[in-house]
């Protein structure tokens, strides 16, 4: 994660994990395991999606969304109801919103590249509720789904307990939580850009008192993979074509990691290596591999970082893998009602 000079080289990840040994300590200690609460050593997590009020507008670009208070679930995305149901302090949640936002979607696949491995069924939600201290789903667990949430704005509290079996009901009844059949219950805040891990099977309920915006991001067990499939998988990047909102302006000092990349085995008789991207693969230069190797989270570098690999840089600026851009902060879709989350249940 880290570069020739303190901050050369930016995972997305860094916000919260200092370097690779806070990585692979998180992936020893909690990782299908236990829950976990990140807070955050930077600011950059404002940054990964948009805000509360502009949040309230993408309905009107054609995103769909759900509405749920007390267990009970609106999948119209009538966007004339959501003013109203926000009012009441319903739940309202935007599914597989990582397609309209492309540095989500760049922290999905840091989150991949670096504990979750590919082939997942990945999920993302967007979660909106001005709090009236009202329940959305109440009391469940997820099953088999490794989940992250990352809190934007206001405050969030949830409640969870210990592992259940995975025979058991998903919607488990809020009396589970206060018979205190089971010891081990806790209850936390999580505050403005704090990462929070919740393991598989893992009791939760969530309260909000106030104006609320979090993100959900989701991981179901794998299915056994072929090393083709592996390389596809780390490459996912499931962003739609559209209007970039803003336009990001070029920057002369930092260049950012476009899509996805995974560096093959070195081809030593022709000095070559192949570069799996989300469009399919390419031959690039030996020289190239060790910077390619770099970017499988998408990091941002330092101009000065870029240029002490020497032609590298200029190799994969020019097949676009690297750009002097950061990733736009939202995309409104040329398509709205491809979007996979018209038909998520």
């Amino acid at each position: 994660m880290g570069g020739a000079t303190p901050g050369a080289v930016i995972s997305p990840l860094a916000t919260w994990f200092s370097d690779d040994r806070a990585l692979a300590r998180f992936r020893r200690r909690y990782l299908g395991r236990r829950p976990a609460v990140r807070l955050p050593r930077d600011g950059a997590w404002r940054r990964v999606a948009p805000d509360f009020e502009t949040a309230l507008v993408l309905p009107g670009a054609g995103l769909p969304f759900h509405t749920v208070a007390d267990r009970r679930a609106d999948r119209s995305a009538d966007h004339r109801r959501l003013r109203r149901a926000l009012a009441a302090g319903d739940t309202i949640y935007f599914p597989q919103v990582h397609q309209v936002l492309p540095r989500l979607m760049r922290l999905m696949v840091a989150l991949r590249a670096t504990l979750l491995g590919p082939l997942r069924e990945e999920c993302s939600f967007l979660f909106l509720v001005k709090g009236r201290g009202r329940t959305g789903l109440g009391l469940h667990h997820d099953g088999p789904v490794d989940a992250f949430w990352l809190q934007l704005e206001g405050r969030r509290t949830v409640t969870i307990g210990p592992r259940v079996d995975a025979g058991a009901p998903e919607d488990l009844g809020d009396g589970l939580a206060r018979a205190g059949r089971w010891g081990g219950w806790r209850t936390l805040d999580l505050g403005p850009g704090t990462l929070f891990y919740l393991p598989p099977y893992t009791p939760h309920a969530v309260i909000c008192r106030g104006r609320s915006l979090a993100l959900s991001l989701t991981w179901r067990a794998p299915r056994r993979p072929s090393p083709r499939a592996t390389a596809a998988g780390m490459t996912e990047w499931d962003v739609v074509s559209g209007q970039a909102e803003p336009r990001p302006r070029p920057h002369s000092g930092r260049l950012w990691t476009q899509v996805p990349v995974a560096a093959g085995a070195l081809d030593a008789g022709r000095r070559r290596f192949l570069l799996a991207t989300p469009d399919g693969a390419a031959w690039l230069p030996a020289t190239a591999r060790p910077l390619a190797r770099r970017l499988g989270t998408m990091p941002s570098l330092t101009a000065a970082e870029a240029r002490r690999h020497g032609e590298a840089s200029a190799v994969l600026l020019a097949h676009g893998i690297l750009a002097d851009q950061e990733l736009p902060l939202l995309i409104r879709p040329a398509h709205p009602k491809a979007l996979d989350g018209w038909h998520f249940a």
